[in-house]
């Protein structure tokens, strides 16, 4: 079965980044612990990402590409909205996101869906938490911890 989710989610990035004046594009990189159930494979991950803010309003939208470093690899390629919710030093964020990936059993590339959060802690600095799950036959829900370094 075919599903429209990740098209959807892409065309509406696109619109939404048209619609926006230009601003510039902050990278960050993430790196810690992956888990995953089907294949069942636990180790680390990185995670790189490139985004973009919208002026005047509280949000980000950002691409993301997941890469476990674990026996049985794969990888996760989305395209996220981050909303940031105050709070604390730096403040706290949660988003989500759609793409593509092969995170399923078989490693069939299909539909990826994305759920995380976040916390700063230093500038520049946050720990996030991450939940993947891939809607292809099979499928798997992986979660991810770490730290993210943005610059």
């Amino acid at each position: 079965m075919r599903t429209r989710l990740p098209r959807a989610i892409f065309g509406f990035a696109a619109a939404l980044a048209l619609a926006v004046a230009p601003a510039s594009a902050a990278i960050s990189v993430a790196a810690g612990a992956w888990l995953q159930d089907t294949p069942s494979q636990a180790g680390g991950a990185v995670l790189v990402s490139s985004g973009a803010s919208i002026p005047s309003y509280p949000l980000d939208i950002q691409g993301t590409l997941a890469m476990p470093l674990t026996a049985r690899g794969g990888y996760a390629l989305t395209a996220e909205i981050r909303g940031f919710t105050g709070g604390g030093y730096g403040g706290a964020y949660v988003g989500a996101g759609a793409g593509i990936g092969n995170l399923a059993l078989g490693r069939a590339v299909g539909p990826v869906l994305t759920v995380f959060a976040g916390k700063s802690i230093a500038a520049s600095t946050s720990i996030e938490l991450r939940l993947y799950h891939s809607t292809t036959d099979g499928g798997s829900t992986a979660g991810f911890v770490g730290l993210r370094f943005t610059f």
